[in-house]
């Protein structure tokens, strides 16, 4: 890595690089959109179309200057520009629809990519970084399209069109124009990596900025509490001037490529022009040819400069999108099995070992139950695994060994959405999206009458504080429901539950946020859930205990101890030196 003057790492430095494999997985997203192939047709036709007017037209023009000023040639010549007119604007329009099209097929199926990616995936991808290639980089097949496929096809054609009509006049003027086009080619490939080091380099640099911003909105009373803002200020300070660094190589680098092209367009002119005036002083071509050759020349030369400019097009696609390549050839979560309905019987596990990262286990050899129509206490320290227990229970992780039955069946056995259909999770952290209450409510359960909906309202304690609303459920949430407080929110989040009417029910740290009075009613609540359900209660709350009739205690990723309450109560040390604990405080 080059250093700047004062010896730190210059993280922008430009090299010239590629990645193995990059062109592979960039075709391979072409498969997961369902491109407008009608309309791609329609606009490549339009196309050559206007390329063969455009030569034709060219063709005709040397014909007049070279002297036939005769009623039909100006006649021709002048409806030829008025269809090629009404040709170019109708292929702009067919560019602009084919256009809009990919790019809404391409974000629907980004957007179900990421929904049926592993949780596994976003531990190691930032989510804000995630958004920022869904938003901005998912035109990356339109690009590819519109800015590089059909211009090279369509560049490609005029050059062999143009080739072929200079080749009737003489075999000697097409050489000349394409003797000098290896040249440019090789200086477009190696501006080419270039454009790729640039824009894979831009793209890293806005998504954390995208991140950067994200976070700074979300946590600004963090940043106010703490007195931050001047350090939050100079983080995106860096952020933005080494975005303007950028910026500022980028455009050296764009003008020491003009320059070169310019060069070398300029010497291919001079040996075009000496050659024709050659073949013209010695008879060989006449004028019309003269004329012709000089114009088509023009026109060759520009299309070897559109596939100059297509190249780069291309590295810049492909830097600026290789994260969202990457989440597009990203292994999706497994689709197979048999489709399940309302799963009964109780939750066991069987020798379960599973870690987040290599040689770091969270469980090892877990094995113990959670039996139906029971309230379960899955107890122990901070860090012992019952949240990636819980995680393994829904599949949102697979276990590395060891197997999970629900009834009696293992549950890989089943397809995912039917299989998690089958439960309601309640995290410690309400999850809640913006829009009204009753949208969130409803989340789990479209179908929920409004009978339903209040009942569960009542059982969760959050009616009496919607009833104090002005809109009551059509009230709107900010993000995250940051207009509710904890207990609010936990209270939208039971209700939601018990809405949802699953045969499992886990719940994280249900009552961190409640106090004494709520605490006791939701415990009654559950209980009376209990009835028809297996119930998993994630807790540091003694009042858990009261309502569970089965405990599992986990110390250090295995299981401490399991049973009955009583029984636990007896034989847990963990469980004295929480009982311990609690009334200590």
């Amino acid at each position: 890595m080059r250093r700047k003057d004062n010896g730190a790492p210059d993280r922008d430095s430009i090299q010239i690089r590629h990645k193995k494999g990059l062109w592979l997985r960039f075709i391979k997203t072409f498969f997961k959109c369902r491109l407008p192939f009608v309309w791609l047709a329609a606009h490549i036709v339009l196309q050559f179309g206007f390329i063969t007017l455009g030569v034709d037209v060219t063709d005709k023009t040397a014909q007049l200057f070279a002297g036939d000023v005769s009623v039909e040639l100006v006649s021709t010549l002048i409806l030829l520009i008025i269809v090629n007119i009404f040709a170019s604007s109708l292929s702009l329009f067919v560019s602009a629809v084919t256009s809009a099209r990919i790019n809404r097929n391409m974000r629907r199926s980004v957007l179900k990519k990421v929904l049926e990616l592993p949780l596994g995936f976003f531990k190691k991808e930032n989510p804000r970084d995630t958004i920022y290639r869904i938003v901005n980089n998912s035109i990356v097949v339109d690009s590819t399209i519109m800015l590089f496929i059909i211009p090279l096809v369509s560049a490609v054609y005029q050059m062999v069109l143009i080739f072929g009509r200079v080749f009737k006049y003489d075999w000697r003027l097409s050489v000349a124009m394409i003797v000098f086009v290896p040249i440019i080619a090789f200086i477009a490939f190696l501006f080419g990596r270039i454009n790729f080091s640039i824009s894979d380099r831009d793209a890293g640099i806005h998504a954390s900025l995208t991140q950067r911003l994200s976070e700074m909105m979300t946590n600004v009373p963090l940043a106010k509490a703490f007195a931050k803002e001047s350090s939050e200020e100079e983080k995106g300070k860096s952020l933005t001037s080494r975005l303007y660094r950028l910026t500022i190589k980028s455009s050296w680098f764009d003008q020491l490529q003009n320059l070169s092209e310019t060069a070398v367009n300029l010497l291919q002119a001079a040996v075009m022009t000496g050659i024709g005036m050659l073949l013209l002083n010695d008879g060989t071509i006449n004028t019309r040819g003269w004329v012709a050759f000089f114009l088509f020349s023009g026109t060759f030369m520009n299309a070897v400069t559109d596939l100059t400019l297509v190249w780069g097009n291309i590295k810049i696609i492909q830097g600026g999108a290789d994260g969202l390549v990457e989440i597009m050839n990203a292994e999706s979560e497994p689709k197979t099995g048999e489709p399940c309905e309302r799963l009964s019987g109780g939750l066991k596990l069987n020798d379960v070992r599973f870690g987040y990262v290599e040689d770091v286990t969270v469980l090892d050899g877990v094995s113990c139950e959670f039996p139906e129509n029971t309230v379960t206490a899955l107890l122990g320290a901070s860090g012992c695994g019952k949240t990636t227990l819980a995680n393994l229970l829904t599949r949102l992780y697979q276990p590395q060994s060891g197997s999970i039955t629900a009834g009696g069946k293992d549950i890989s056995g089943f397809t995912l959405d039917s299989y998690r259909k089958n439960f309601t999770v309640v995290s410690q952290n309400a999850m809640l999206f913006s829009g009204t209450i009753r949208e969130n409510l409803l989340y789990g359960n479209e179908d929920a009458t409004e009978e339903q909906l209040y009942d569960a309202l009542q059982r969760s304690g959050a009616a009496e504080f919607i009833e104090r609303l002005p809109q009551g459920l059509d009230t709107r949430l900010e993000e995250y429901g940051n207009n509710l407080s904890g207990g609010q929110r936990q209270k939208l989040a039971m209700a939601r539950a018990l809405l949802a009417d699953t045969p499992y029910l886990i719940l994280d740290e249900p009552v961190a946020s409640m106090d004494a009075v709520a605490v006791e009613d939701i415990m009654n609540i559950l209980k009376e859930q209990a009835a028809d359900r297996c119930v998993i209660i994630i807790a540091h709350s003694p009042a858990v205990l009261k309502l569970a009739q089965h405990v599992v205690v986990l110390e250090n990723g295995r299981v401490e101890s399991e049973g009955e309450a009583s029984e636990v109560r007896k034989d847990s040390a963990f469980v004295k030196d929480f009982l311990r604990e609690k009334v200590g405080e």
